[in-house]
């Protein structure tokens, strides 16, 4: 911040003497996240508002979460008279400064936000000040939470469904929230969707199914073309829909409750049409192209310790290893992050964290925009796309459904991995010849790291029944978050039930897989987030234990290895576009193509912690060594690094655990880490 604190302490200078300044600082230090703000604010100053905006667009990419880079942007917009933009931007800048406390002068600047929202609150016509009521009510939301949404103007909790989700009017098609529900259940579904979205309880958003669909909302939707399926949603109790086909007689079809989805198969040309306005979905080809997998499955397994797998011989997972093992499984993946927020937002974004800066769990963290998502990747390279998940990971509320033509919503709060993966195998089944991409989130294996009250633990019946009830019903009472835990034989069996629980119910996957599809139509990808630290009784966080996360694959194309190389966890995404023939440049991108198939590898892994009001922590590790490295001041509530008081660093031997002392060697890992930070460092 001292760069911009000297621009602003010197704003009675000519903009041309600040806009030199600021270039002779940038040829000192040239990573400062906070050039382009200051170049911002110097361009307001200036009453250069094009250039303002160019500048602090720039600044929100390389420090999107930091709450007075939303405040500029705001300010600019409302200059420029982007007054829907402006408020946004307000809220966004509140929801950031105020997350974690608040920060000094609060009380100055929130005066000055208020100031904004009452001047430019009347200039919002009626669609600008729905969109902006919608998204305050998703900001005062957990991120993690969906479909928990906060009504601000009724002070009252209430679930986010039967509305679009981030509309945009550029898209065709944007994500609509209906209910789960089943088609012969429609009246009970919809009475009792009724029912939560009027309990006004903040809990129920656990127990309510949601199913999104990249869709429209009109009067008529018209196909030139058969062999297409339509998911369809009625506005309004008691729907009538015409189909009237091209060749033929139509019919017409009543849907007794609105928001709940019902597809259509069209296996003609045909329109549809009603008297008042209905959702439909993007059309979805129910025959596969050539040259294209008619399935692609990666199935995301939270807490999944690799390092443990390896240590028992799969004792515990015995299905999976026999599934894997007729394909490719690494020893040496390693997470980015340590724990689910961060490192979810690098699985689904090919970035580590230092470039994704998702950090928490508000809503206003975003997954960056202009970088492509898995889900973007696919569907651009011709796959429906399907995401079932539970996880707080990928929320809806953060860019989780960025690319997903289709989403099941059920929260691992409220609902077991045994309802997505029953979903997943509906879905495979209802389109078995479309080139499908599914990506499937589970949770159960992390519910035994629950620790966080006084309640009984939530695991399932096998594992309930299979444990005895010292172990089933042991708390450690620590109350720390899971990645804090100390190691407890007691979480150990619970694990061990957890995995034996997961392995029973992927094998359902896996046979259905083989049965139904030869080894070359598919490709199957197992990964995790991290490990879990109950296992290993080693006091450092990023452990090995903790940040082995698993990496697996099988399919066409995928040779069978046991594979040494060291890869992070998102270097899945090359390897799944290379095998599917999706041509994407991941250049800007930090995943790498392992050595295993065909790609340059990597030097090394890297793993970091970046977490507000603690350290920062980084392990990097090769074949031979590992450096630990950590700051001695701790991160800033917007994700920015203190390096002022310095930092400790050792380098270990991967193979003795010993302390290595060499100046050249741990010049070479220091470099490794700050060319890492260089651009979150606060300067």
């Amino acid at each position: 911040m001292g760069l911009l604190n000297d621009i602003l302490e010197h704003s009675d200078l000519e903009p041309a003497q600040l806009l030199s300044y600021i270039g002779e600082y940038e040829a000192v230090q040239p990573y400062d996240c906070m050039i382009d703000t200051a170049r911002a604010v110097v361009s307001f100053f200036a009453e250069d508002y094009e250039a303002a905006e160019k500048w602090i667009l720039g600044a929100l990419g390389k420090n999107p979460t930091n709450h007075m880079n939303h405040f500029y942007y705001a300010l600019i917009a409302k200059a420029q008279g982007q007054y829907l933009t402006a408020a946004v931007e307000c809220w966004i800048a509140i929801n950031f400064a105020t997350q974690f406390g608040t920060p000094p002068g609060w009380d100055a600047l929130l005066k000055q936000l208020n100031n904004v929202l009452e001047e430019i609150g009347p200039k919002l016509n009626q669609d600008e000040l729905q969109e902006f009521i919608h998204r305050r009510n998703v900001l005062k939301s957990p991120g993690s939470f969906f479909p928990a949404y906060y009504l601000c103007e009724k002070e009252q909790w209430t679930v986010f469904t039967g509305s679009f989700l981030y509309y945009d009017a550029r898209r065709a098609y944007n994500d609509y929230v209906g209910f789960w529900g089943q088609a012969h259940m429609d009246i009970f579904s919809y009475t009792l969707l009724q029912q939560l979205k009027s309990g006004g309880n903040y809990n129920l958003y656990a127990v309510t199914p949601t199913e999104i669909w990249k869709a429209q909302k009109t009067k008529i939707a018209t196909l030139k073309q058969g062999a297409q399926v339509l998911a369809v949603a009625a506005t309004a109790p008691n729907q009538k829909i015409s189909i009237a086909a091209h060749k033929g007689k139509g019919m017409d079809f009543t849907l007794a409750a609105p928001d709940i989805y019902h597809y259509v198969n069209l296996n003609e040309p045909a329109s549809l049409t009603s008297e008042q306005d209905f959702i439909v979905s993007k059309p979805i080809q129910m025959k596969g192209a050539p040259g294209k997998k008619r399935l692609i499955l990666t199935i995301f397994m939270d807490a999944l310790s690799q390092h443990y797998l390896t240590d028992t011989d799969y004792a515990c997972m015995p299905n999976t290893r026999e599934f894997f093992g007729k394909g490719t499984i690494f020893k040496n993946c390693y997470a980015t992050g340590e724990w689910t927020h961060p490192s979810v937002a690098s699985l689904n974004t090919g970035l580590y964290t230092t470039h994704h800066h998702v950090i928490y769990r508000s809503s206003a963290y975003q997954y960056p925009p202009q970088s492509k998502t898995v889900g973007e990747i696919f569907s651009e390279g011709g796959y429906f796309t399907f995401l079932a998940s539970g996880s707080v990971g990928t929320s809806p509320y953060m860019g989780g459904l960025r690319g997903f033509d289709r989403s099941i919503q059920k929260s691992c709060m409220g609902f077991p991995d045994s309802h997505l993966i029953s979903d997943v195998l509906e879905h495979m089944e209802g389109f078995s010849n479309a080139n499908k991409f599914i990506s499937l989130g589970l949770f159960d294996v992390h519910r035994v790291l629950e620790d966080t009250s006084d309640y009984v633990p939530n695991l399932t019946l096998p594992q309930q029944t299979s444990l005895s009830f010292r172990d089933s019903l042991a708390k450690t009472g620590e109350g720390k978050k899971s990645v804090w835990m100390h190691h407890a034989e007691s979480y150990v069996r619970k694990y061990q039930a957890g995995l034996k629980e997961c392995d029973r119910q992927l094998k359902i996957i896996f046979d259905y897989i083989t049965s139904h599809y030869k080894e070359d139509e598919y490709l199957v990808c197992f990964y995790s987030d991290h490990g879990t630290p109950v296992l290993s009784k080693e006091d450092y966080l990023l452990k090995t234990m903790q940040t082995n996360s698993v990496l697996m694959l099988r399919g066409g194309g995928v040779p069978a290895q046991v594979s040494e190389e060291y890869v992070n966890h998102f270097d899945y995404l090359p390897i799944l576009a290379k095998l599917a023939d999706v041509p994407f440049d991941f250049s800007g991108h930090d995943c790498v193509l392992p050595r295993a198939f065909g790609g340059p590898g990597r030097d090394f892994v890297y793993t970091e912690s970046i977490y507000h009001g603690q350290t920062y922590k980084a392990a990097v590790r090769t074949e031979e060594f590992e450096c630990r490295f950590e700051t001695k001041g701790f991160t800033g509530n917007d994700g920015l690094i203190d390096l002022s008081q310095g930092f400790t660093m050792k380098v270990l031997s991967m193979e003795t655990g010993e302390e290595i002392r060499d100046g050249e060697l741990s010049e070479d890992f220091e470099a490794i880490v700050f060319d890492h930070i260089k651009e979150n460092i606060k300067y």
